[in-house]
């Protein structure tokens, strides 16, 4: 064997065992999209190793020699491809596959042709064996075919050279310029190989084999050396490259390590291991961190993390957050928003608009029929009057009702709690409903727990309001026998539960009607009922006022046979005395108020009612005629302006709502003008608009004190005895 042929054969076996050695370590590794490539390509690589090895070992023997060349293309047709899908693979390539299937077989039909040479002579047209300085040689006459492949795989190999070599292919990742100079190494060498055996450098002896091999050992540095066998990491790697958020990685000293494709895409300038932040227009993601930056017409949220081992930072994670649909979604939500807000205002606008048109002829029914009934009637003609203020009352309640819902709705009910005594609490129920009760030939009863603490801490009125609304409807639809009102407690810690109880034997509700009585607007067996009178809201008002104040109401009903309303609520004791027996008559209830409109008189007074409506204006002089005051009139807020400066009053009665210049407004320049009398002159606000809050708003800006419209004598008395000097006031 001549020293070059040894050579040859050293080379071919230090490949061989090296081949082997890296087949072995491929099938140790976990499966990854990597693996099944490589371990064909280093087959392919064996394949032709081992065929050349033994040709270099062969004597002169035409067949064994052209049985082993033949043997050798078995790995060399099918290298160059498998070599093109791994760094197809590597770099996220997807061609077309009718593109790699023609390649895969444009190889195949070659490795055909040449196993079956012999029989059609389409690719060598003659074999003759010559002894050379390398060895025994096949020197073989070439067909056109054979000229045909050699160029077909020259192209395999500047496919694959092209792949890793365009830059828009390229990876922004750590290790990835390592990776892709062993990838360029492991195209360019078996190309070296074969223009080396093309060119007869060889003295004819194949050297593919070698470039095969060569390949392969780089492949595998690549795929080994960079972790492209960790399946979790080329997972993570595979979701990050593909995620539509831009990742970025920088080291503690600003320079990127590391960019997906989407941060590519938005930040082409970006130069990875190289750029330093303050020279990149990505400086911007730094310094707006947690911020959203507009970028091709799309919005981004900022996004920074510490990258830390146990004891410093190595560097920062940037995420770069598709939030458009999130942004018109929050511009939708606060559109949406600021509508319901506009209609929430609207409604509060209809409300205080409703209140004050209903609330302003009301006044004038309600205080016309007050004036009347201190005339001298007739019997006929007081019994008219009566019933027209009777209607007026039940019109007034429906409104208030409306009013009391339309807040609840609106969030604006408010729960004002202060010290009581629960006993006079059902004494008042009680005398509002004794006369109802025997005008309608019932029984009324009513029932207190002796032992319950006298004095309680709630909201007293609103307490009143569901008892009434309960009482009044056993009222209105019992035609005969009784009702009760049962008041007990329960001990809870320092504090009781107040239970309440109305049952009456009326109509009764049935089962199916039972779960919407509560409903707003609506009555059970509508009709039968139909002309009983009423909103429909007073059972809706009672359950929320009783769930605002931390309660509950039930209801259990037999139809035809009456129904039981009942509910509890948390309230606080402040006074531990048993309320003792309830002792009922049928006298007039207690008076609230703090006194009668009977008791004073105020000669002296000077007060001035401004209103817009003559009506009113009348209405207002006669509810104050009992208290023989020195009234004047105004009928707009300048006319009043012009009056306050001539002659100085002790009270002033605002309207609320007028033209051109409202109470408000008026309030305002009085509060304006010059002098102590002007801060200091009581002025009271008329308004028919009762919605919730309008008190707190009279009081901020300036008025002392407000009366709701329809004016209620007794409630009128009280805020002049509040309002009016001491020394004015004389008993009637």
């Amino acid at each position: 064997m001549q020293i070059m042929q040894g050579v040859w054969l050293c080379i071919h076996i230090f490949g061989v065992l090296v081949s082997f050695f890296l087949l072995a370590s491929i099938l140790k590794q976990k499966d990854s999209g990597y693996k099944n490539r490589l371990i064909m390509t280093v087959s392919c690589c064996l394949i032709a190793l081992v065929s050349r090895s033994l040709f270099i070992t062969a004597g002169p023997d035409m067949r064994e020699l052209i049985a082993l060349g033949k043997t050798e293309y078995l790995g060399k047709c099918f290298a160059n491809f498998l070599a093109l899908s791994f760094v197809l693979s590597y770099y996220k390539i997807q061609w077309p596959r009718r593109l790699m299937l023609t390649l895969f077989g444009i190889n195949l039909a070659f490795f055909g042709i040449i196993m079956t040479c012999d029989y059609h002579h389409l690719y060598y047209t003659s074999y003759e064996i010559a002894a050379t300085g390398n060895g025994n040689i096949l020197i073989l006459g070439k067909a056109p075919l054979y000229y045909f492949y050699m160029l077909f795989c020259l192209v395999e190999m500047i496919l694959y050279l092209y792949v890793c070599i365009n830059p828009s292919y390229h990876q922004k990742k750590k290790g990835a310029q390592a990776i892709q100079g062993l990838l360029i190494a492991a195209g360019i060498l078996p190309f070296f190989m074969l223009l080396l055996y093309l060119s007869g450098v060889t003295g004819g002896f194949d050297t593919t084999p070698l470039g095969i091999f060569c390949s392969v050992v780089c492949l595998f540095m690549a795929v080994n050396r960079y972790g492209l066998f960790d399946l979790v990491q080329n997972a993570k790697e595979a979701v990050i490259e593909s995620m539509d958020e831009g990742i970025i990685v920088s080291d503690n000293q600003m320079k990127f390590l590391y960019a997906n494709p989407a941060a590519c895409e938005l930040f082409p300038d970006m130069k990875l291991g190289e750029g330093n932040v303050s020279e990149s227009e990505i400086q911007a993601i730094y310094e707006q961190t947690g911020t959203v930056l507009e970028l091709k017409d799309k919005s981004y949220e900022i996004r920074n993390a510490e990258i830390r081992d146990e004891v410093q930072v190595q560097g920062y994670m940037l995420s770069v957050i598709d939030v458009t649909d999130v942004m018109a979604q929050a511009k939708l939500m606060r559109e949406l928003a600021e509508k319901a807000e506009n209609a929430s205002r609207a409604k509060s606008a209809f409300l205080a608009n409703m209140s004050h048109e209903i609330r302003t002829p009301m006044n004038a029914i309600l205080g016309m029929t007050e004036i009347a009934l201190r005339g001298k009637l007739d019997e006929q003609q007081r019994d008219a009057i009566e019933q027209i203020k009777s209607a007026s009352m039940t019109l007034l309640t429906i409104i208030n009702d409306i009013l009391d819902f339309s807040k609840m709705e609106s969030g604006k009910m408010e729960i004002v709690e202060a010290d009581y005594d629960v006993k006079t609490l059902v004494q008042d129920v009680y005398h509002i409903f004794s006369g109802k009760v025997e005008e309608k030939n019932l029984r009324l009863e009513i029932g207190i727990d002796p032992a319950m603490p006298k004095g309680l801490h709630g909201d007293e009125i609103r307490l009143k309001q569901v008892l009434i609304n309960l009482v009044n409807n056993a009222v209105k639809f019992t035609e005969q026998g009784s009702i009760q009102l049962n008041v007990g407690y329960e001990k809870a810690g320092e504090d009781i539960l107040l239970k309440a109880s109305v049952k009456d034997t009326g109509i009764g509700i049935k089962e199916e009607d039972l779960e919407r009585i509560f409903n707003s607007f609506e009555q059970s067996d509508t009709f039968r009922n139909r002309k009983k009178e009423g909103s429909g809201l007073g059972l809706a008002i009672s359950r929320q006022l009783i769930s605002l104040m931390g309660g509950e109401i039930h209801v259990e009903s037999e139809y035809r046979h009456g129904s039981n309303f009942y509910f509890e609520v948390p309230q606080r004791v402040v006074d531990e005395t048993p309320c003792g027996a309830l002792e009922l008559s049928e006298k007039q209830p207690r008076t609230p108020q703090t006194t009668n409109y009977e008791d004073f008189r105020a000669p002296n007074a000077k007060v001035l009612i401004v209103d817009d409506n003559l009506v009113n204006r009348k209405v207002a002089v006669g509810l104050m005629r009992p208290f023989a005051m020195q009234v004047d009139t105004a009928k707009s807020g300048s006319e009043a302006i012009g009056m306050i400066k001539k002659k100085r009053y002790d009270l002033i009665f605002m309207d609320h709502m007028m033209p051109d210049m409202d109470g408000v407004e008026t309030t305002h320049i009085i509060r304006q003008m010059e002098g102590a009398y002007y801060r200091e002159v009581p002025i009271i606000a008329l308004t028919a608009n009762a919605i919730s809050g309008v008190k707190e708003m009279f009081l901020e800006e300036g008025m002392n004190d407000f009366i709701p419209k329809p004016i209620n004598i007794k409630e009128l008395s009280e805020k002049i005895l509040a309002w009016l000097p001491f020394e004015l006031l004389e008993n009637a």
